[in-house]
Order: structure tokens, then C-alpha cells, then sequence
């Protein structure tokens, strides 16, 4: 996809956050000299404009939990996200507000997309649907403030894992395993992988250890006698109350969700938004970043003669 190809753009800003309101208007007026239609919306707001079938592109000004909120409207129809940073961590973002007309210059120059896989989850009362949705990062069932553990029977593509008593179970696609799923131990996966992140929240007598999964496993979680007031909660922002015997169904979904361009490395979204942590007093030289394996072999290597 390039600029020339790009007619119709919707601008998505943080709610109540006037710095990335107002970069969103000069962002719009920027967009409309190149593209035929744009609209504007704050994040809050739902809005048709989602709907509409001739979108190409949409620039999301906010932080991880603005963008998941936007992601979640339009999963599955494979329509590029650009993400400037208006979070804490941004981890979704690749694009600072400082820079933002350099970086969205370059992102629609490009023709190269990440995609991302995301999750279908169904919740089910005595065979009858209750509520049902998509998730971008995770979702977790968990108990109460006051309530017991949560005792669920689990299974995987039909085939009964176990029972398992736990404070509750996380399912995570990859791009949302750098949130909650490693906060809880569980695996941080490489964003692109087609794949899921099942990690149980502090399991009684550590029975189930955290493992990863083809994105295609269906999970059922059957929640048993024993288990009171507990809740099922989506991307962290929407939840519900569960009872004893529902059942609550994830699935995977391939390549669901996609954003344009080929942004950070892993590796260098790991360092910049802190999960991995460096020391410079390690480094004898007192840099501020770690030596290039190149440098490394060659001190080692001492002084060709």
C-alpha cells in the first residue's frame, strides 16, 4: 500500500487527552492534502465510520489500551493500523508524537504489514449464549476480590487437560503476551507468531505450568461446583460475571489483525519500552548501550600482529 492508493482514512485520538486531540486535527489536515476522504473521532466514541466498508487505513493516537479498543472494531477485516504513542509503555506503537510526520511518511511509503493473531471467546450459561467478542491480547478468568480460587475443568480441542484450582487462567496471543501473560510468568512471544500464551494465575499446588499453543487450539473452560463469584474479563476492558457451570470458550483466530509498516525490531521494542533491563555501569566504557557482538570478538580476539 502507498499514498496513492490510500482514500479512506480515519483518525482515531485518546479520549480526553488534548495534546493527542489536537495532533490529531493537524494530522487530518496533513491526510486530507494526500488522501480523499478523513475523519476524526475521539476513541470513546462508537462510531459507523468503523463500519465503513471503503476504509484503508486508520491512525490511532493513544496509548496500548486506545489501540486494543480500535483493533477490537474492525478484527478479522485486515485493515492497517498506524499507532502513534500517547501511552505509558506504547508497546503497540511505533510512532512518537514528536516525529510523528516523519514516521507516518514513511509508514505509507511502505508496503509491508505485521499481522497479528487474536482470540474468539464465547460465554455460555446451560447451552445458551450469554455474551461472545473478540480479544486482541488476552483474556482471563479470574476470581472475585472475596471469592474462592476458580476450579475449572479445561480442555484442549475436546481432550480434558484437567481440574484445576487456581486464582485464574490467562489466554494470551502473542502481541498480548508482553502484557499480564509475563506479568504472571508466563511466556513473552515473538508478536508475528500464529500462536497462544495459556498461563494459570498462581494454580494451587502449582498443578499446570504456563504453555504455548497453535493459534487454531480451541480451549474450554467448564467452571465446576466450588468456584463462586468470579469474572471473565477482555483485553481488561470489558467484564463479566460468571457462575457456577459455564462454560467459557477461546479460540484463536490467524492473521486477524494487522498494522502497516515493519516498525521497531522486537528486540529493540523490548529495550525502548524497558522489558529488557540495562545497566551501563556493567559496560566498562560506561556506555549507555551494550557493546555490538562485533566489538566483543574483536577485544577478544587482542590486537592483530
Amino acid at each position: 500500500m502507498d499514498t496513492i492508493s490510500l482514500r479512506n482514512v480515519l483518525i482515531v485520538t485518546k479520549a480526553r487527552v488534548p495534546e493527542a486531540e489536537d495532533l490529531g486535527i493537524v494530522i487530518a489536515k496533513w491526510m486530507r492534502e494526500r488522501c480523499q476522504d478523513v475523519n476524526i473521532i475521539p476513541a470513546e466514541q462508537g462510531s459507523p465510520f468503523y463500519n465503513d466498508p471503503e476504509l484503508d487505513l486508520i491512525v490511532v493516537l493513544g496509548g496500548d489500551g486506545t489501540i486494543l479498543g480500535v483493533a477490537r472494531h474492525v478484527i478479522g477485516r485486515k485493515i492497517p493500523l498506524v499507532c502513534i504513542n500517547f501511552g505509558r509503555v506504547g508497546f503497540l506503537s511505533d510512532i512518537e508524537p514528536d516525529s510523528w510526520e516523519e514516521g507516518l511518511s514513511a509508514m505509507l511509503r511502505s508496503r509491508d504489514y505485521r499481522s497479528a493473531a487474536g482470540l474468539r471467546w464465547t460465554l455460555l450459561r446451560y447451552g445458551h449464549h450469554v455474551a461472545g467478542g473478540y480479544a486482541v491480547n488476552d483474556v482471563v478468568l479470574s476470581r472475585s476480590a472475596m471469592a474462592r480460587l476458580v476450579y475449572a475443568d479445561i480442555y484442549t480441542d475436546g481432550e480434558l487437560m484437567g481440574a484445576v484450582r487456581a486464582d485464574g487462567f490467562l489466554l494470551s496471543t502473542a502481541i498480548g503476551s508482553s502484557g499480564y501473560s509475563v506479568a504472571a510468568n508466563g511466556p513473552l512471544l515473538f508478536p508475528t507468531l500464529n500462536a497462544l500464551a495459556f498461563v494459570p494465575i498462581c494454580p494451587f499446588l502449582n498443578t499446570i505450568p504456563p504453555m504455548v499453543f497453535p493459534c487454531h487450539t480451541v480451549f474450554r473452560f467448564h467452571l465446576l461446583p466450588g468456584t463462586t463469584e468470579s469474572y471473565l474479563t477482555v483485553d481488561g476492558q470489558e467484564g463479566h460475571l460468571m457462575q457456577t457451570n459455564d462454560i467459557v470458550e477461546i479460540e484463536g483466530i490467524p492473521d486477524c489483525v494487522r498494522f502497516l509498516g515493519k516498525g521497531l525490531s522486537f528486540i529493540e521494542r523490548l529495550r525502548t519500552r524497558s522489558f529488557i533491563l540495562q545497566n551501563p555501569l556493567n559496560y566498562k566504557d560506561k556506555r549507555e548501550t551494550p557493546p555490538r557482538l562485533q566489538d566483543v570478538s574483536e577485544q577478544k580476539a587482542g590486537p592483530q600482529s
